[in-house]
């Protein structure tokens, strides 16, 4: 008997070790390869750039969202593209001269990324289905890039803006998408992302009308490339099938999550979709590190280690409606690009 309880002691002690060696601690990501990875970047490798596309469902609205920790899974990253805002940080002005108030849940999160080195871009109003927009509701939305002015800066010669003029109730758009124009440090490369939250839902209808917004982005494109040739398309597209992605990718374009991996907080609950990508021009984006690919960060692993709380965590077992107010229902996404000697729109090294 003693025999048996010791072996089982030992046991034991075995799992312990193996639980404490292997737990994440705070501000680690989800692998020690990915881990190992990043520290090639940060600091180390000048000639490259990592961009995360994160949509963060109504940021500016629940009380409950752990600010301090979603940016500090973020903040080693050069740009992060944000979307699903759904209030102004702080106080502004809107392009018709009315005056607007920032939003305490939302400047939270812009303080805690300001903190971390980060400055920002942010749309000049608000976007959404209906008529009326300037109102603070998960019916309109900002769009919003965080960026590292010591790696990045503003290309304020590049095209850049919403992609049409009227931002409501738009026939070709949901949410009127956002340009945003940088240029890395070096002078060596320059580029426009755009960032996107299309239709959401599965009935034909709605499929025809992601088609639309898809096909609208490519003819602003083609209106805006003459001389700037690296235009990368991401966000939350709500594509719900490779069958679907190939129909309605822009000519030339391919998405680096052609293999629609999972990009929802659902399909840790087997309800997974491929809404997230990052889409480009081979052809002329020659820039993107395809062999980095795409890398879709397990927001559900990755913040177990910031919960604190007596309560268990949202995450295990995965309770939807919690989790996603305090952290999101997406997967942020991560792809690089790899700055050339020279700009093939011609830039000067």
């Amino acid at each position: 008997m003693k025999k048996v309880l010791l072996a089982l002691l030992i046991i034991i002690l075995v799992i312990l070790a193996i639980y404490f060696l292997t737990r994440q601690k705070p501000g680690s990501l989800e692998s020690q390869a990915f881990k190992q990875d990043r520290m090639l970047i940060n600091g180390e490798n000048p000639d490259t750039l990592e961009v995360c596309s994160f949509n963060i469902q109504f940021l500016g609205s629940f009380k409950k969202r752990d600010d301090a920790a979603l940016a500090d899974i973020l903040k080693d990253y050069d740009i992060v593209v944000v979307q699903e805002l759904v209030a102004p940080p702080y106080d502004g002005v809107y392009p018709d001269g009315q005056s607007y108030t920032g939003d305490k849940e939302a400047a939270e999160f812009f303080d805690a990324m300001q903190s971390h080195g980060f400055s920002y871009l942010l749309s000049e109003e608000d976007t959404g289905t209906g008529d009326k927009i300037h109102k603070k509701s998960s019916s309109t939305e900002w769009f919003v890039s965080f960026y590292k002015p010591n790696i990045v800066s503003t290309a304020s010669d590049l095209p850049q803006g919403f992609l049409a003029q009227d931002r409501s109730n738009n026939d070709d758009y949901e949410r009127v998408p956002y340009a945003f124009p940088f240029r890395a440090a070096n002078n060596r490369l320059d580029f426009v992302l755009i960032s996107v939250h299309l239709q959401p839902g599965a009935r034909p209808a709605e499929r025809e009308r992601r088609a639309h917004e898809l096909a609208s982005i490519g003819g602003w494109i083609d209106e805006h490339d003459d001389v700037e040739k690296d235009f990368i398309i991401l966000g939350d597209m709500n594509i719900y099938s490779a069958e679907e992605l190939t129909a309605v990718t822009p000519q030339g374009f391919i998405s680096l999550n052609d293999e629609c991996r999972m990009t929802n907080t659902l399909s840790t609950a087997g309800k997974g979709q491929p809404y997230d990508h990052v889409m480009y021009n081979p052809g002329f984006t020659t820039e993107i590190d395809a062999a980095f690919d795409l890398y879709v960060i397990n927001l559900v692993e990755v913040m177990r280690p910031y919960w604190t709380a007596d309560a268990p965590y949202p995450g295990d077992p995965y309770v939807h409606n919690t989790f996603k107010q305090y952290y999101s229902d997406h997967f942020p996404v991560v792809f690089r690009l790899i700055t050339p000697m020279q700009d093939d729109d011609g830039l000067a090294m």
